[in-house]
């Protein structure tokens, strides 16, 4: 699968709590609702009256109308994924492999650390509204101006092997990135206009 990027959207309170307890990033970044649903049972009879006396708990999956696993789908509002975009992306923004100067460099650098490897990043809300300025200064044009494939071979930058490779016009790794700049341009937008914050998560 290789390194894959995802945006969510985080208020101020979410952000505190997820600095103050670091373990709770896997939680928030894939959230129970969008797992199995589970409810406790109790059996009938003397073994249910029993288990209620003790902190034995049975809990078994809540089934759909059609008898499976009940699933939530992510909530595109609250998050996207580019997949392999990311290094990319921070290459058209900052001309470099991992530095750049703010909001330019976000996607690699700035914000503060969840976890001790730097997988995920938070940006509070007054980033996240500088990145969407920043972001609504470039045009398709511009970054197609800022695309070279050779250099970008020669930093590795991510997934280095597509940037050289010949590809028809419309699967171009150009075409990609523009795609998940727009797509990333209008989600920053929306997070900054709710005046929440932003993780960044790379893993």
């Amino acid at each position: 699968m290789g390194l894959t990027c995802s945006l969510h959207r985080a208020s101020e309170a979410e952000i505190k709590r997820l600095l103050a307890e670091p373990d709770a990033i896997a939680g928030f970044l894939y959230p129970e609702d969008g797992s199995l649903r589970v409810r406790k049972v109790w059996p009938r009879g003397m073994l249910g009256w029993l288990l209620r006396l003790t902190p034995i708990t049975i809990e078994e999956v809540v089934p759909d109308s059609d008898g499976g696993a009940a699933i939530h789908p992510p909530d595109p509002d609250r998050s996207i994924d580019i997949d392999r975009g990311w290094h990319g992306l921070h290459f058209l923004f900052t001309g470099t492999a991992d530095e750049g100067d703010e909001p330019a460099c976000y996607f690699m650098r700035g914000g503060q650390d969840l976890d001790d490897e730097g997988h995920a990043r938070a940006l509070r809300p007054d980033q996240v509204r500088r990145f969407a300025a920043y972001l609504d200064t470039l045009t398709p044009a511009e970054l197609a101006r800022r695309y070279d494939p050779a250099r970008m071979t020669e930093l590795d930058i991510y997934p280095g092997v597509i940037w050289t490779r010949p590809s028809a016009p419309d699967e171009s790794p150009l075409g990609w990135l523009t795609g998940c700049y727009a797509e990333v341009q209008q989600f920053v937008k929306k997070v900054a206009a709710s005046g929440e914050g932003l993780i960044i998560n790379i893993s």
